[in-house]
């Protein structure tokens, strides 16, 4: 949905109000306003939905239906709500720039793209609004993991960027504080990974129990799955050993969507401050870091445009230093 906002006035909490647009497409012309929007857009059902149609909430075209009123292709659906994303942190490096790319080191609080109840508070909006609508992600980090982020200054370059991502030309190099003691020194785990099912609802990604929030709150949960999972590789290099945790460096070979999480936590050693995959006692207060453990430290590729090959590399940020400098001297 495209995204128009506008700030309201008068209100304690002072959100912003948004509006939420899309166009109706061909293959679900015909169907109801509220069938097309609970299909297209899950994190409300049927129901939620006919009462938002009712209360007003949803204009189709400009004007307001009624939740049986019939839709057709390109007819413009547009759902407004007064929303209040939370806090982040939008501290960032600049870590290379050139007429092509931009690279930038983020920190481990805050998404690189619009997700679940984040649209405003994200890397990309935050980078957009310096350096134009043309700039595109040419991969993604997880809300909580810091480090390098590549994008792409022109449509050209983010199609070649995009290519080679697919294709494996791209070198991404983690480093990770996992729980327990790797007997190994270096090992490749070869497990395929696929989505977790949701037995109650029968929905791949696992919604909150927030049911009052407009916007989905997502828990994207993933596992190891021989049967339907997708072809998934990692390398695990040991980097040093402090008590009951281990230091190590993670380099994924396929990129699939928590893949180095998933792998850590398969192998029983899930990554410190994990709060998907890792036990209840890494959440942050035991060992004092309120998210997980996970840097991307460097990106290797050849420049797309230019064929030089780039190095680029994000210090290890100051809450993952801190924890290292704590468990070295248990």
């Amino acid at each position: 949905m495209a995204v128009e906002r506008s700030r309201s006035i008068g209100t304690m909490t002072e959100k912003n109000k948004i509006t939420l647009s899309c166009r109706v497409d061909a293959y679900r012309s015909g169907w109801s306003v509220v069938d097309f929007l609970a299909h297209r857009f899950r994190y409300h059902t049927s129901e939620r939905w006919a009462t938002r149609v009712t209360d007003g909430w949803v204009l189709v075209n400009g004007s307001q239906i009624r939740p049986d009123h019939v839709v057709h292709k390109d007819d413009l659906i547009s759902y407004t709500i007064f929303h209040t994303e939370p806090e982040v942190d939008f501290r960032y490096d600049i870590v290379y720039e050139d007429d092509y790319l931009l690279a930038v080191s983020k920190s481990g609080n805050i998404p690189v793209h619009a997700c679940g109840v984040y649209i405003r508070n994200t890397l990309i909006a935050t980078l957009k609004n310096i350096y134009g609508d043309h700039l595109n992600l040419a991969h993604r980090l997880d809300k909580e993991t810091s480090g390098v982020v590549l994008l792409s200054k022109n449509p050209e370059t983010a199609r070649v960027l995009g290519k080679m991502f697919a294709e494996g030309k791209v070198k991404k190099t983690y480093m990770a504080v996992v729980h327990g003691r790797l007997r190994e020194k270096t090992l490749e785990i070869n497990a395929p990974i696929g989505k977790t099912m949701d037995e109650a609802t029968g929905r791949f990604d696992e919604l909150d129990s927030d049911l009052s929030c407009d916007l989905p709150r997502y828990v994207p949960r993933r596992h190891v799955d021989f049967e339907r999972g997708k072809p998934a590789v990692t390398r695990i290099e040991v980097e040093r050993h402090m008590g009951d945790y281990t230091v190590v460096r993670a380099v994924p070979l396929s990129g699939r969507t928590n893949q180095i999480r998933v792998h850590l936590d398969y192998i029983g050693h899930p990554i410190v401050g994990d709060k998907v995959y890792g036990p209840a006692s890494s959440e942050g207060k035991p060992l004092r870091i309120n998210r997980q453990a996970l840097h991307c430290g460097e990106l290797r590729f050849a420049h797309p445009v230019t064929q030089r090959l780039m190095q680029l590399a994000a210090e290890v940020p100051e809450d993952i230093a801190e924890l290292v400098s704590r468990l070295a001297v248990r």
